[in-house]
């Protein structure tokens, strides 16, 4: 009776990268509709320009998550991987579901997205998380293997691409605004500030004026948020490789280099942002050798290896 009411790991996933996409697509490529949709207020001038480009590097973190559930729920993926891959996906729902909870309990969510809001996404993640735990218990409570690096080929592109994200991952999340200052220097603090003790307030639409009492601004809210995503994708693809074969190591390292050729794009699209809004960006060409070195890196090793994966309906061993 308990197993049946349960949802098997694959369906978990699906639910959880279809979830994941709908926020990435809103973010990504409709960031002012999706506010609006939320009823939260919008910006204008360049702090609207900087807040669409916070919530298009959250996107793409949101993107990557989608498609590692993906990936993880084929059906020659090992059940026992899937269940991990489960565990991994209901923790990242868990995770914001507390960390923004926290914030509005502690009075620190931005004034600019109403509560309710909030609620409906604090309901969307908690129901996610259940779900995902549930595809965790039915595909054998699996946990990573603490210590485990990635095994054969793919192992060491995997690896590199970990650590480029790492650099990201806790700048944003644990150095937000001194992060964005490295990257644009001076942008936050030209944009509409009432007061000089308001420093990182920006005016929007529905409050001109008037320093947020203890609030964070929603912009430094999404880098900060993007920053936690990017370090909760790293944890799940270590950990899933720490169970997983050669073969899950592949699909992994394929997941990873599509989403950074998809970086590069919306790298080469900041390009045309500075030319256009005339801001300094002092770290643009170091960035990309970065990013451009690590992308060609890990496409070319998954594109050079000699690897067959094993057809959908025939289940890996």
């Amino acid at each position: 009776c308990c197993s049946s009411a349960m949802v098997s790991p694959s369906a978990a996933l699906r639910a959880s990268q279809w979830v994941s996409l709908g926020f990435s697509t809103g973010m990504l490529y409709f960031p002012t509709k999706m506010m609006e949709a939320y009823k939260a207020e919008t910006f204008e001038g360049d702090a609207a320009t900087l807040f669409t480009f916070a919530l298009g590097i959250f996107g793409l973190q949101l993107f990557l998550s989608s498609m590692m559930a993906a990936a993880m729920a084929r059906d020659a993926v090992p059940k026992h991987v899937q269940s991990l891959s489960c565990f991994c996906q209901g923790l990242g729902w868990l995770f914001f579901a507390l960390n923004d909870g926290a914030l509005y309990a502690r009075g620190l969510w931005p004034h600019a997205m109403p509560p309710e809001s909030l609620q409906v996404n604090l309901g969307i993640f908690v129901a996610l998380a259940a779900i995902c735990f549930s595809g965790w218990a039915e595909g054998g409570y699996e946990v990573p293997d603490m210590g485990v690096l990635p095994e054969g080929r793919p192992a060491l592109p995997l690896v590199v691409a970990c650590a480029n994200l790492l650099f990201f991952g806790v700048g944003c999340a644990f150095f937000t605004e001194a992060f964005v200052d490295l990257f644009l220097p001076g942008v936050l603090q030209s944009l509409p500030a009432p007061t000089t003790s308001a420093r990182g307030f920006f005016s929007t639409k529905e409050v001109p004026a008037g320093p947020l009492e203890g609030a964070p601004p929603l912009l430094l809210l999404i880098f900060a948020n993007a920053g936690k995503c990017i370090l909760v994708n790293i944890a799940s693809l270590l950990s899933i490789a720490s169970v997983g074969d050669e073969t899950v190591a592949y699909r992994l390292l394929r997941v990873v280099s599509l989403a950074n050729v998809f970086y590069l794009g919306m790298f080469s699209r900041e390009g045309v942002l500075a030319v256009a809004t005339g801001w300094p960006s002092p770290m643009r060409l170091s960035t990309f050798v970065q990013c451009f070195g690590t992308t060609y890196y890990c496409c070319a090793s998954f594109a050079g290896m000699p690897f067959t994966l094993l057809q959908e309906g025939r289940k890996a061993k």
